[in-house]
């Protein structure tokens, strides 16, 4: 899949242009400046990219678990035929696993085909709690989660092992969204030195 950060572009690049490009699975995304996007515009504005890109067929659409009547987007994204990923960012550090089991129960009740947690390592503990979420949650629950920064490199590799849906990586060094993200052959280089496919 390939993730498109609308908060990332000129404003001129539509989606249906985007969506033209190519035949693999898309996600929309229009990053919230409070979880770490750069959207400058309106929430208003910005939830409308989101709305356009599922009309032109963007399989998935992110929307934020904090986005004001976060239930009722899900449902107008879906029935435009999106899978919607509702995520949760915090760019400042990683909470306990039970806060981290509460945000996933919200996430389930606002409609997420996908559950998406992602919190900020400062220290390589900081990694347990999402790895046991997904661990313990994985198995019946689309989740992704891991924590973002130089510390939490090894939840994103780990994640999708013990049960993640999928993880997150830069299509080439230099072109990461994210603290800690690896470039996509970097990830594979990785999984295939392990044995992992």
């Amino acid at each position: 899949m390939i993730e498109v950060r609308f908060d990332l572009l000129r404003p001129d690049v539509s989606a249906s242009t985007i969506r033209e490009a190519t035949d693999l699975p898309m996600i929309a995304t229009n990053r919230r400046k409070d979880e770490g996007g750069l959207f400058p515009g309106s929430e208003k504005t910005r939830t409308l990219v989101l709305m356009q890109a599922a009309g032109q067929g963007f399989d998935y659409v992110d929307v934020e678990l904090r986005t004001k009547d976060a239930d009722a987007l899900v449902r107008q994204l879906q029935q435009k035929g999106a899978k919607v990923i509702v995520s949760y960012h915090n760019t400042k550090t990683t909470p306990p696993l039970r806060v981290l089991e509460d945000l996933l129960r919200k996430q389930r009740a606002a409609g997420a085909d996908i559950c998406k947690i992602v919190t900020h390592a400062k220290r390589d503990l900081d990694n347990v709690p999402c790895l046991a979420l997904v661990s313990k949650h994985g198995s019946n629950a689309k989740l992704v989660c891991f924590a973002m920064g130089e510390a939490g490199v090894l939840s994103r590799i780990v994640s999708p092992i013990l049960g993640a849906y999928f993880t997150y990586a830069s299509s080439s060094r230099g072109r990461q969204t994210a603290p800690g993200q690896l470039p996509v052959n970097r990830i594979k280089a990785i999984y295939r030195e392990q044995g992992i496919t």
